[in-house]
């Protein structure tokens, strides 16, 4: 099977190209024309990369000739949704709705594997608040409207689709956030419901979801399951605990936000892709987080006791 893999190089596309390997597929990878992207191409001597622009109409007539599975991972994500939201439409549904017609001409009419988001469905409306494939979507800022436009764009299309509707899937890779993002996250309730799933699980998902004939048509939940429906303190508090600090209750606000905990009982059963839990998380964070760990150990707990307050500064 040959298979494209848009955004190729991301950190959710890298974990597609090994899962995508893994399983046998001749794949291609499509991504920004970029030094760091070119250097991750020579790594994968084994699969075709093409740089260039997603928004780009004679590209895109490129790279879908002769794939039987397109994975489109290539998006921007918050907070770009908001900040640049022309250039964000640009690539989320511009670009996505002329990939999907060109996939429509193809004499292959590949299968297409579209993540989309658990938070599509708007803001928890009880504790804990979980989520099925059939519930109703509410889409509440620019990021979910994209979702959901493209995932009405894929059901009124001519090809076979997935649309995995994914929960909150971030590794040790992704410490890195804004300010502004920081300070959003704080402000969620402490009790906020809230599914984790590995990056590596969402992979595989999408990996198995473009030759699973019983997944075609169908919009499916990807989180980690049980073992990962955890609270939004839960989660926030995991990079604080590694590196030996303690997280004030008194810093979270009392904001809901729109992530669930989810019903994976037929995602799993078609794709069995659950195979990391939320400990894998935090054993992954406490390794990632180990030296600096050391390093902050004997300012501890002068850091415990300032914390309340830079955090509310923040």
């Amino acid at each position: 099977m040959k298979v494209l893999i848009t955004g190729a190089y991301g950190n959710l596309g890298l974990m597609c190209i090994h899962q995508a390997l893994e399983l046998g597929y001749e794949v291609t990878c499509f991504d920004l024309d970029t030094p760091k992207n070119k250097k991750q191409a020579n790594s994968f001597p084994t699969v075709t990369t093409i740089l260039g622009d997603i928004r780009d109409a004679s590209v895109l007539e490129t790279i879908v000739s002769n794939v039987d599975a397109i994975i489109h991972n290539a998006s921007v994500l918050p907070p770009v949704t908001d900040n640049l939201p022309e250039l964000a439409r640009e690539i989320n549904i511009d670009a996505c709705e002329k990939l999907i017609q060109v996939a429509e001409r193809s004499a292959k009419k590949p299968v297409f594997v579209f993540p989309s988001s658990v938070t599509v469905f708007g803001q928890p409306t009880s504790q804990p608040s979980q989520k099925h494939a059939s519930d109703p979507v509410d889409a509440t800022d620019n990021y979910t409207q994209h979702k959901v436009a493209i995932e009405q764009y894929l059901k009124a299309s001519s090809i076979p689709w997935v649309v995995l509707r994914v929960g909150v899937s971030v590794d040790a890779r992704t410490l890195a956030t804004d300010r502004k993002t920081f300070k959003k996250l704080l402000n969620v309730k402490a009790d906020n419901p809230l599914e984790y799933v590995h990056p590596k699980d969402v992979a595989l998902a999408m990996c198995k979801a473009i030759d699973n004939q019983e997944a075609i048509g169908k919009v499916l939940l990807i989180g980690g399951g049980p073992s990962c429906q955890v609270s939004q303190r839960e989660f926030i508090s995991t990079a604080f605990n590694s590196l030996g600090l303690h997280l004030p209750f008194s810093v979270h606000g009392q904001e809901s936000f729109y992530t669930h905990w989810m019903d994976t009982t037929e995602s799993q059963r078609l794709l069995q892709f659950q195979q990391h839990d939320f400990n894998t998380y935090i054993e992954e964070m406490n390794a990632t987080l180990k030296p600096l760990k050391y390093l902050l150990f004997p300012f501890r707990w002068l850091i415990n006791r300032a914390l309340p307050s830079v955090l509310k500064m923040i």
